[in-house]
């Protein structure tokens, strides 16, 4: 994975990860403004993270798979370790 893609999927998992926290936070205080506040910017934040990365490396999920072919089954995928390029 380069810096810039390796980075950039860091930057995706750690606000994925607070996305989480706040979901949970939520579900016991649900009247916390601040709390709903946070979640709303996270979650655009995260998408547009998100959307970068697929449109620079492709698809994070299937779900995000767009155009005219199944472009989910090429390259490595997210989740394959670096030490697989060799």
């Amino acid at each position: 994975m380069t810096n810039g893609k390796n980075a950039l999927m860091k930057k995706i998992q750690g606000l994925s990860f607070a996305l989480d926290e706040a979901q949970l936070y939520l579900d016991t205080h649900p009247d916390c403004s601040m709390a709903l506040s946070f979640y709303k910017e996270t979650l655009e934040e995260l998408d547009e993270l998100m959307t970068e990365y697929q449109n620079k490396y492709g698809p994070i999920f299937a779900e995000g798979v767009v155009g005219d072919r199944w472009s989910w089954v090429d390259g490595k995928w997210p989740w394959q370790a670096e030490s697989e390029d060799n």
